[in-house]
């Protein structure tokens, strides 16, 4: 089996993955960066000695580094997520030096590919995965009237859609109510480093503090990995950010059987299906206002869809072989083509 190392700052997405190496028994080790683009050279030097694949995740400092230093019988693999596209590390990289870089979902490659001008042959989409069966449990007393928002830092999150969408239903239904879970503008100094950043907090917070029907109607919750716990108690999973690359908090929300009220951005239709998203913060509400009044029964056999159509395209068993591909650990059939005398 060839030895795999794993390369970044944050490799909490690269969870599903290595608990399937492991059980691969491929060979992993890590080369853990202390930022976008600080590291120990000498230990990622050390890391890289041993390494047959190396799998950097996010194109970041990292990814720049090691197109500079892998060596050519080395395979060197990069996964973009989105936010990447916003810095100067990508065109930095030196392509020639990668076998492949990930994208999270097809939007993103789209908008790198012109951005950056790489070609096709280099990049491939591989979703981000969710383990679907170890998400889904049963809802707790009240799940039906609780939205949830998995993130809610930085603004283009846009917590302040989801008040509206919150405000609409409550002006219906007093009942529901908004729980945000996830660090807090204050725990993250480059969002306090930021005037615009501070400044829309602070009206968010505002708001919520004087309008009558969100004083008492949303909660806030610390960041922590007890996130099946918490969906559990969620019956509706909004998603109002400006821009995402593949949110995973969607797809482990539906996997839990929780339904998503996603606002309209690019990639959202093609990833989660367009009945999952909505135009306005008007039109996810009146959505949600329909399944609860038609009643126990039809709002289970929706939770049961949006369930099974993240299974289908999210579940391990179907993301997991496209990664053993990437990164060479399987044999590819070769094709009639090539078998052809």
């Amino acid at each position: 089996m060839p030895r795999v190392l794993l390369a970044g700052h944050d490799l909490k997405f690269l969870g599903p993955l290595r608990e399937h190496l492991d059980a691969l028994r491929v060979p992993v080790t890590e080369d853990r960066w202390t930022g976008h683009d600080r590291h120990d050279e000498d230990a990622s030097r050390r890391a890289l000695a041993d390494a047959d694949v190396v799998l950097c995740e996010w194109c970041l400092g990292n990814a720049v580094w090691y197109s500079r230093n892998v060596r050519p019988s080395q395979r060197l693999v990069v996964r973009l997520h989105r936010m990447e596209t916003e810095t100067a590390f990508p065109a930095a990289v030196r392509l020639a030096q990668v076998e492949a870089v990930v994208f999270v979902a097809e939007h993103v490659r789209d908008e790198a590919r012109a951005q950056l001008g790489w070609p096709a042959d280099k990049t491939v989409v591989v979703p981000n995965a969710v383990p679907v069966d170890a998400l889904r449990q049963p809802k707790t007393e009240g799940a039906t009237f609780t939205l949830g928002l998995l993130g809610w830092v930085p603004e283009r999150k846009r917590l302040d859609r989801a008040l509206d969408v919150l405000e609409r239903l409550r002006a219906r239904d007093p009942r529901f109510h908004l729980v945000c879970k996830g660090k807090a503008p204050w725990e993250l100094d480059w969002v306090l480093g930021r005037s615009a950043e501070r400044a829309y907090f602070r009206d968010v917070l505002a708001r919520i503090a004087s309008t009558p029907l969100l004083r008492d109607a949303v909660s806030f919750e610390p960041f922590g990995d007890d996130v099946p716990a918490f969906l559990r108690r969620i019956g509706f999973l909004l998603s109002t950010s400006d821009a995402e690359g593949h949110q995973v908090a969607v797809l482990e929300a539906m996997a839990a059987g929780c339904l998503p009220l996603v606002l309209d951005r690019p990639g959202a239709r093609s990833q989660y299906g367009a009945d999952q998203v909505f135009g306005s913060a008007t039109e996810a509400a009146l959505a949600a206002l329909d399944l609860v009044t038609a009643g126990p029964t039809a709002l289970a056999a929706a939770r049961d869809r949006a369930s099974a159509s993240v299974a289908a395209r999210y579940d391990l068993p179907a993301v997991l072989p496209l990664w053993d591909e990437v990164l060479g650990l399987t044999v590819r059939s070769p094709t009639l083509q090539e078998t052809a005398p």
